[in-house]
C-alpha cells in the first residue's frame, strides 16, 4: 500500500509540476517576443505594434495560469511530502522566499505596468518596462530551478542529524547542476513559444490571407523555432555529458547501459523481456556512449547493476528520454522545411501550402511535448531520492490513504482541463476577432 501510494504521489506531483511548466515556458518565451516586437515598434514600424498587440494578450493568458498553477504545486510540496522540509528547510527557506518575492513584487508590479499602463507612458519608457518584464519573468524562472537543481546535486551543505546544513551559500545557489538545467529551461521556453507562435499563424493563414504584422510573425516564429531548436539540440548534448558524474543512474537509463563494463554501449533501442530484467531485443552501439556514462574509482562504466534497489524506474527513463529526442528532431525538421519553403515564396506565408499550414498547426504545441517527456525523463531519474544520495521520496511521504490521493488527483486533472479550455477559448477569440488599437492621451502619438 506504502508502494502505491508512493506511486500516485509522484504522479500527481508529476502533474502538477508539468502544467506548471508547460505555461511557464510559454510565458517566458513570449515574453522574450514581446521584448523584439516593442522595441522594432519604436521604429515606427505598425507590423510590429500590431504584433506586440495580438501577442501580449496571449502572454497575459499564460501568465495568469502559469502564476494560479503555481498555488497547487506550493501546496502539494507541503501536503505530500511533509517531512521534506525537516530535511531541506535551511536551504529550500531563501529559494522559496526569494521566489515570491520575484513574483509578487518584481514580476507582478512590471506586468501591471506593461499591460495596463501603456497609454500613461512613453514609447520608450514603456518598451523599457517590457525588457524589465522579461527579465523578471526569467529571474524568478531561476528560483525553482536553482533549489530543483541542489537536490540533484546537493553542494555547499552536509547533512547531519536528519536535517541539512550550509556550509557555503555560494555553492547552494550556483551548485554544479543549475547552469545547465536553467538553460535547458530557457532553449526550451524560446522553442516553445516559437512553435506555437508559428502554429498560431499558420491556423490564421487558413482562415483568411495573412495580414502585413501576421505575416511578420510567422516568419520572426520560423527562424526562432529553428535556431532555438538547434541550440536545444547542442546544449542538450553538452549537458548530458556534464551531468553523468552526478547522476550516474540517470545517465545509465538514459543510455540503457544495464550491467557495468569497461566497454560502453548506447542501447538506441530495445524491446524489454516479457519477465526479468533482461531484454528480448536491442539495438546497441557497441563502443558508444562513454561520454555520457560516469565511471567509478576502477575506470569502470557504470551501469544500472551498480544501483540495486536505488535505480530510478528504468523503461520509463529509457524511453521518456527517446520520444522528446525524436519530438525535437521532427519540430526542427518541420521548422526547417517551412523556413526553407518561405524563402522560396519571398517570405510570403500566405503562399506556403495548406498541407504545411496544416502541418504547422499540428506543431504548435510540439514545444509542449518536448517539454513534458524531457521534464518527465529528468523527473524519473531521480527516483527514488528526492535529495540524491541522502533523502528518498519515501522516508518524507505523506501518511494520507490512497483513496484521498486518487480523488485529490482527479479533481487536479478536472481542473487542470478547465484551465487548459478556458486558456484555449480565450485564444480561439483573439485569434478570430483581434485586438482594438490602444486608446492614449489626447495630444499624445
Amino acid at each position: 500500500m506504502t508502494h502505491l501510494a508512493l506511486w500516485i504521489s509522484q504522479t500527481q506531483f508529476f502533474l502538477s509540476l508539468s502544467f506548471m511548466l508547460l505555461f511557464l515556458l510559454l510565458e517566458i518565451g513570449l515574453a522574450w517576443a514581446l521584448v523584439v516586437f516593442r522595441l522594432r515598434s519604436l521604429e515606427g514600424s505598425e507590423r510590429w505594434r500590431q504584433a506586440y498587440r495580438f501577442w501580449v494578450r496571449v502572454f497575459a493568458l499564460a501568465f495568469i495560469v502559469a502564476f494560479a498553477a503555481a498555488v497547487p504545486v506550493m501546496i502539494q510540496f507541503g501536503s505530500l511530502w511533509p517531512l521534506l522540509m525537516e530535511r531541506m528547510g535551511n536551504v529550500a527557506g531563501p529559494f522559496l522566499a526569494g521566489a515570491v518575492l520575484s513574483v509578487f513584487v518584481f514580476k507582478s508590479c512590471f506586468v501591471g505596468l506593461m499591460l495596463f499602463g501603456q497609454r500613461h507612458m512613453k514609447e520608450r519608457t514603456h518598451a523599457a518596462v517590457v525588457v524589465a518584464v522579461a527579465l523578471g519573468v526569467t529571474s524568478s524562472a531561476a528560483w525553482p530551478v536553482m533549489m530543483f537543481s541542489w537536490m540533484r546535486t546537493p553542494a555547499g551543505a552536509y547533512f547531519s542529524n536528519g536535517q541539512y546544513i550550509v556550509t557555503d551559500w555560494a555553492q547552494v545557489f550556483l551548485n554544479p547542476s543549475f547552469p545547465w538545467y536553467f538553460g535547458l529551461l530557457l532553449l526550451t521556453s524560446l522553442a516553445t513559444a516559437g512553435l506555437f507562435m508559428l502554429g498560431v499563424s499558420a491556423l490564421q493563414g487558413l482562415w483568411r490571407a495573412l495580414g502585413d504584422a501576421e505575416k511578420g510573425v510567422f516568419a520572426f516564429a520560423v527562424r526562432k523555432s529553428v535556431l532555438s531548436l538547434l541550440a536545444l539540440c547542442v546544449f542538450a548534448l553538452l549537458a548530458a555529458r556534464a551531468l553523468a558524474v552526478h547522476e550516474p543512474a540517470r545517465a545509465a537509463a538514459a543510455l540503457g547501459y544495464w550491467e557495468s563494463g569497461p566497454q560502453p554501449s548506447l542501447t538506441v533501442l530495445s524491446v524489454p523481456a516479457l519477465q526479468g530484467q533482461g531484454e528480448r531485443w536491442a539495438w546497441r552501439w557497441e563502443g558508444g556512449g562513454g561520454s555520457f556514462l560516469a565511471s567509478d574509482a576502477r575506470g569502470v562504466y557504470r551501469g544500472l547493476d551498480q544501483f540495486s534497489g536505488m535505480s530510478p524506474p528504468r523503461e520509463a527513463t529509457f524511453w521518456s528520454l527517446r520520444v522528446a529526442m525524436l519530438g525535437t528532431v521532427l519540430m526542427l525538421a518541420l521548422a526547417s522545411c517551412a523556413w526553407w519553403r518561405l524563402s522560396k515564396v519571398g517570405g510570403d506565408a500566405s503562399a506556403l501550402s495548406r498541407c504545411m499550414h496544416k502541418a504547422l498547426v499540428a506543431a504548435a504545441f510540439g514545444g509542449w511535448l518536448v517539454a513534458f517527456t524531457g521534464f518527465a525523463h529528468i523527473y524519473l531519474g531521480a527516483f527514488p531520492y528526492a535529495v540524491a544520495g541522502t533523502v528518498t521520496l519515501n522516508e518524507v511521504l505523506t501518511n494520507t490513504s490512497v483513496a484521498v490521493l486518487l480523488a485529490g488527483g482527479v479533481a487536479l486533472l478536472l481542473v487542470y482541463a478547465l484551465c487548459m479550455v478556458g486558456f484555449l477559448q480565450l485564444l480561439w477569440h483573439n485569434m478570430r476577432y483581434g485586438v482594438v488599437p490602444v486608446a492614449r492621451h489626447r495630444g499624445r502619438a
